[in-house]
């Protein structure tokens, strides 16, 4: 060795710092593999474990609002939807307002349990599934910074001119759809035979919402102006006022929720806890109206309303899920077949009339509770818990958990650009509903909403040519203006 040689340098390892989030997730770990130990030696009750397992989904959802920025990241509101649609029943037995949360209650006239061993898996797959999906968003996490619209804000002009020629369109076909379903037995009609509701208008009108829906998101998004954003969204939900008379509101809340991830990204400021606490009981309580509406007992709404009950009722999906883990082995052999109709299902009619096994995980599930009910229209939802499940058991769900993860944190850079959070605004409210959908759906919604931006594109070129067209013509007229008067 010369002198000339450089020297390498060996880290001072008391001085590298680990991150925190390798702490939390590690002690996250560890007390879910205690309390596996402990239910497995039988000092844990199935009810106390589903306790346990509900601490933890509130414990990350606090925690992905302190590490994430306080919603400035898509894993708070999908940690919010899984521990509604898969927890609910678990916090509701926290709270006092559920007794049996394990119980299989949905489309059944006689309720039953699953084994303890059945029951210890389905909560060990929620559990499993809120880390893997919050340990690669708090990894590293660097806050997003709001978009910057200046390029984007020469397309206004553009979409606010198509969003209210459309809007009159997208009225008429709602409530086309509101007057056949009440014709035509209420809210189960919607499900039972989607087909001949969708041919009951014109193909045209149909297509309305693949222009109205990405318009709408692009104006949110690219406007600051409050009051044209006010407008805007009240003009819209206007129109979806008769999908909730209907009582169908998981499209329109998840669009909610859309919306408020965009103003947070948005924003520059802080929210406050109580704002987000009153908006999520504003929420439950529509949830509840359009509940009660729907089953036609709409004098009962604020007598009876309980924020309990109805994080109860909303965890019903949690019973598709111990069906999945009950029944793995006869839903095993279409798991493929469910990965491909999901991805059909933003352009192929979705109802109970076209049914065949190995069609949908919600559909097969629901069959097996109670066939009769199925063909009257009344169904139970999915749980991409459950699918993940049957695909590969525990492993299926950790890692198609941490690929959801992973998914939100790229949704969560994207949404630094202004067209970046467009299309994470056009996917984000299939993406939420998962817990109570396909594992794929959101898939298909991208393919849906590539179409809508082919179709935004053209358009805007054809707006470009015409307003070039005219401004070239205006200055030819004030350059011959200008000669003549010259002369």
């Amino acid at each position: 060795m010369t002198s000339a040689a450089p020297a390498y340098r060996f880290p001072a390892y008391d001085s590298l710092r680990i991150p925190a989030a390798a702490f939390e997730v590690l002690a996250y770990l560890t007390m879910v593999a205690v309390a596996t130990v402990c239910f497995l030696a039988g000092w844990l009750t199935p009810n106390g474990a589903g306790a346990i397992t509900a601490a933890l989904l509130v414990w990350l959802v606090v925690l992905s609002w302190i590490h994430l920025d306080r919603g400035r990241h898509p894993c708070f509101l999908f940690l919010c939807t899984l521990t509604m649609f898969q927890g609910g029943r678990l916090v509701g037995y926290c709270l006092g307002a559920e007794p049996d949360p394990l119980r299989i209650t949905v489309m059944t006239p006689n309720a039953f349990n699953l084994t303890r061993e059945e029951q210890g898996i389905t909560l060990l797959c929620l559990a499993l599934s809120a880390i893997c999906i919050y340990a690669p968003c708090r990894w590293n996490f660097h806050p997003t910074p709001p978009p910057d619209d200046r390029p984007v804000r020469r397309y206004l002009p553009y979409l606010y001119l198509l969003y209210f020629a459309s809007l009159p369109v997208l009225l008429f076909k709602n409530y086309s759809y509101y007057q056949y379903v009440q014709q035509h037995g209420g809210y189960t009609f919607i499900f039972a035979n989607h087909s001949a509701l969708a041919a009951s208008i014109p193909f045209l009108v149909r297509m309305i919402p693949l222009v109205s829906f990405p318009t709408l998101l692009a104006i949110f998004v690219f406007e600051r102006r409050k009051l044209a954003l006010v407008l805007v969204t009240v003009l819209y939900f206007s129109t979806a006022s008769f999908i909730l008379l209907l009582g169908s509101r998981v499209a329109t809340f998840s669009l909610v929720l859309a919306l408020w991830y965009i103003a947070r990204i948005k924003s520059t400021r802080g929210s406050r806890v109580l704002r987000l606490a009153v908006f999520g009981l504003l929420l439950l309580f529509a949830g509840y109206v359009v509940q009660i509406i729907r089953e036609g007992d709409a004098e009962e709404v604020t007598s009876t309303f309980s924020p309990a009950k109805v994080f109860a009722v909303q965890g019903a999906s949690l019973n598709v899920t111990e069906m999945a883990v009950k029944y793995k082995p006869l839903f095993s052999p279409y798991s493929v077949s469910y990965l491909w109709q999901e991805l059909q299902n933003a352009f192929v009619a979705h109802d109970h009339s076209k049914y065949y096994r190995g069609r949908e995980l919600g559909f097969d599930v629901s069959v097996l509770l109670n066939a009769d009910m199925f063909s009257a229209g009344t169904g139970t939802g999915g749980s991409y818990v459950g699918e993940a499940y049957v695909i590969g058991g525990l492993a299926g769900v950790a890692i198609v958990s941490s690929l959801i993860g992973l998914g939100l944190r790229l949704c969560a850079r994207w949404s630094g650009s202004a067209l970046g959070l467009v299309v994470v605004a056009m996917v984000l409210p299939d993406f939420l509903v998962m817990p109570r959908g396909g594992l794929l759906d959101w898939i298909s919604a991208l393919a849906r909403s590539t179409i809508s931006v082919v179709l935004l594109w053209l358009g805007w070129q054809v707006f470009s040519l015409l307003t070039s067209i005219q401004g070239g013509a205006a200055r030819e007229r004030l350059t011959v203006s200008a000669t003549v008067g010259g002369i």
